[in-house]
């Protein structure tokens, strides 16, 4: 037998001997059987939430509880030179006004730059209220606190800055541009073959760039903190993403050990990436409280959302790729431009190109620029959404220049392995995503020429795209607790953004333990768990549903050791002689044999039972790499006389391994598909690149989707279960936005005959 088809029992004993048991996915019958997991279940918030039950961070309100605002700086790089806080401290209702002059120490934390190993939950390593420096255009300068928000507002109105300004980098393609040392989980420069004699042989050609805006996430939700200190001891509630890791940085920050640290965050209103890290006014509002010695309360404006935050970060992609005359890719190159700070976080927009299409000579080179800018920050599938883009409009270009139909284009380039290492893929089902979507959409053979498609004034195009997304096991850990009437409580560090994940839990532990939906309860939000690194990458359902799976195997270890010296018809068996169902444990060879958990429990004499699960990191048993897929066809309309785009219709479907409750796969999907459309035709944040000032920082001037932008989108699923990986479910999260725009712009060319190379697609741009 191959390793390649061992490997994954191979991993599983591994993985027991070190103490950390890997579930077995597909491979076991539990997972595949039927029941919770595949079923379209209702969201199990989704009263409180309709209700208005449940409270977010910024509806937290202590006893003594005081409001602070935040002041933004108005230069882009330079000093405080001096800084009159009189008339804001001597304001109505006014607690205090911290500055760089009084506020109390905070050490430097270190930043993330890459998903390689552990993440700091810090945005940036700058010093922000330490120092009188300044590093970009909306930076904290100061706090000031008050008895009411309006308070501080007014009060902050007042503070009078004196400035010492210095030159600011602020023009990626003006600043010299260097090589990251990694680019997300991507190899920042990689080479195979040779493209430039590809390319001078190729039958046909294509070399373009292809550019992406600043785009911000504009979560429902804005960013908030409260803050508490009782003595040296810390309680936070924050709109993060990333409880455990807020807790370690702010333990950093403050000299305090970690266990005198609680981060809350159970509910989310959005966050898309954008509160994967903390931001500077997490620590600033821990560190207005100590200074105020009672509890705190920071709620971002939407404006400041868009000066103290960070967003996706603007690319240049330059592509060429050559083909045979039967459209075999025979050279592909990407070389990307992306913006950082003094902290490298390269976008990886190459990620497409390294893993989609076969071919035998590829060059890709990821490149940043350092500017005096807000750090970027992670956004639904960084680098992959605005990379496919560049690709995936070149695709249609090679295949309208090859005379070929574009989705026949992209099948006859279907690699056997990953082709940025020739390692085989855990699954690939793209094909079949190619198929589902083309049948659905009612895709032809073969496309009608540019512009002779049209309905009255409106001019017809259709387009498609490929989507692609690596896929990630991050580090969870959960605590499961079974009570003496049978029910069971998982606890969490992770926690619910809205996208389903305590129901996904809830679905994958009622399985496992043979359980009905109603008696299985997932809390979530709570630093103090486990230590959880889980911030997002498309990763929260496999890595908790990972964790989650092996808490339940181990309460089954459990419940028959607790039963072992008992004359319990399970004394004496091993945890695989017996199998979860019917709320209980039965014997797998005689099956009518068994005890419910309740009656075991009482059996034991025990009240509840409480054990703990870790997610199974991949082990390199398993040289494989694992990605999600997904195709799109969409139908635009353009009006011949305003230029206005209209998306019509839209299909799309997706490999993403087993799908754990497809009612809620399809939402995050759409929603994906809608931030995509957002992407392609109105969404660009505007930058004064000789202030470094955004004019157009509100929901009013920064344009997104709305219901009349927005068609009827059909979603469907492959759903096949990977064989190597938890519950053989795939990351989908980000998926849905990948190749979005792309598929657009294809089909606004296919229906004007204009290539927009240039996002977003405003009708000035098609004149």
């Amino acid at each position: 037998m191959s390793l390649a088809s061992q490997g994954f029992s191979v991993a599983s004993k591994i993985a027991q001997l070190v103490g950390r048991l890997l579930p077995n996915g597909v491979r076991d019958p539990v997972a595949t059987q039927p029941g919770e997991i595949g079923r379209p279940a209702d969201r199990l918030d989704g009263p409180d939430k309709a209700a208005g039950r449940v409270r977010y961070t910024a509806e937290h309100d202590l006893a003594d509880l005081a409001h602070a605002v935040a002041v933004a700086s108005t230069i882009a790089r330079g000093r405080v030179a001096a800084i009159d806080t009189t008339r804001a401290a001597t304001a109505p209702g006014v607690v205090l006004v911290m500055t760089h002059e009084n506020a109390p120490p905070m050490k430097p934390t270190a930043a993330y730059a890459t998903l390689r190993g552990p993440l700091s939950a810090a945005a940036m390593s700058l010093p922000i209220l330490t120092t009188d420096e300044i590093f970009w255009n909306g930076q904290p300068i100061a706090v000031v606190v008050a008895e009411s928000r309006e308070q501080a507002q007014f009060a902050a109105s007042l503070i009078h800055v004196d400035y010492a300004p210095q030159r600011a980098a602020l023009s990626m393609t003006a600043e010299p541009a260097f090589t990251p040392a990694q680019a997300l989980l991507e190899e920042a420069k990689s080479r195979r073959g040779n493209t430039e004699t590809a390319l001078r042989h190729a039958a046909a050609t294509v070399e373009a760039t292809y550019t992406t805006p600043l785009e911000y996430h504009t979560a429902m939700e804005p960013h908030a903190t409260v803050a508490s200190w009782n003595g040296n001891a810390l309680t936070v509630f924050d709109t993060s993403q990333y409880p455990y890791g807020v807790k370690e940085m702010l333990a950093k920050v403050f000299g305090i050990p970690k266990h005198d640290v609680h981060v809350l965050a159970p509910f989310i209103g959005g966050g898309f990436g954008s509160k994967t890290t903390a931001w500077p006014h997490v620590a600033l509002t821990v560190a207005a409280a100590k200074l105020a010695r009672r509890p705190v309360k920071l709620v971002l404006s939407r404006r400041d959302t868009f000066l103290m935050t960070g967003g996706r970060s603007p690319t240049r992609n330059r592509i060429a790729l050559g083909a045979d005359r039967c459209g075999r890719l025979t050279a592909l190159e990407h070389g990307a431009l992306s913006m950082c700070t003094r902290d490298e976080f390269a976008e990886a927009a190459i990620v497409a190109s390294r893993h989609l299409y076969a071919c035998p000579n590829i060059r890709t080179h990821q490149q940043v620029s350092r500017l005096d800018r807000i750090q970027n920050a992670f956004f639904r599938a960084p680098g992959a959404a605005p990379g496919s883009f560049a690709l995936e409009s070149a695709m249609d270009e090679l295949a309208w220049k090859l005379g070929m139909d574009p989705l026949e284009l992209r099948r006859r380039n279907e690699p056997d392995r990953d082709p940025a290492t020739g390692a085989r893929y855990t699954s690939r089902y793209l094909r079949e995503a190619y198929a589902l979507a083309a049948e659905k959409f009612g895709w032809p053979g073969r496309i009608a020429p540019p512009r002779t498609m049209r309905q009255g004034r409106w001019l017809i195009g259709y387009g498609m795209a490929s989507a692609v997304n690596p896929y990630a096991i991050l580090i969870a850990g959960v605590r499961l607790h079974l009570a003496a009437d049978g029910a069971v409580t998982i606890h969490s560090s992770t926690n619910e953004l809205g996208a389903g994940t305590s129901t996904a839990q809830s679905q994958a532990a009622a399985q496992r333990l043979g359980l009905p939906l109603d008696k299985v309860r997932f809390v979530h939000g709570d630093s103090d768990v486990a230590k959880t690194r889980i911030p997002g990458a498309s990763a929260a359902t496999t890595t908790i549903g990972s964790a989650v799976w092996n808490a339940c195997d181990n309460l089954v270890r459990e419940l028959v050791r607790v039963v072992g010296g008992t004359d319990s018809p399970l004394a004496g068996c091993r945890p695989s002689e017996v199998q979860p169902r019917n709320e209980g444990l039965y014997l797998t060879t005689a099956p009518e044999l068994g005890e419910t958990y309740q009656q075991i429990l009482a059996r034991a004499g025990l009240d509840s039972l409480e054990v703990t699960g870790k997610s199974a990191l991949p082990l390199p048993t398993i040289k494989r790499t694992t990605i999600s897929w997904g195709a799109h066809c969409c139908e635009v309309r353009v009006d011949e006389v305003t230029d206005e785009t209209r998306v019509a219709r839209w299909v799309s479907a997706f490999d993403g391994g087993r799908i754990i409750n497809p009612k809620q796969a399809t939402s995050q999907m759409r929603g994906g598909i809608i931030m995509g459309i957002g992407m392609a035709l109105t969404e660009q944040t505007l930058l004064d690149e000789r202030t470094g000032r955004i004019p157009n920082a509100t929901l009013a001037e920064y344009h997104v989707p709305t219901h009349v932008d927005i068609p009827t989108i059909d979603v469907d699923f492959v759903d096949r279960p990977d064989p190597h990986t938890p519950l053989g479910a795939k990351g989908i999260g980000e998926l849905g936005i990948v190749g979005v725009a792309a598929a657009i712009a294809n089909a606004v060319y296919h229906a004007t005959g204009r290539r927009v190379r240039d996002l977003p697609i405003t009708p000035d741009k098609l004149i």
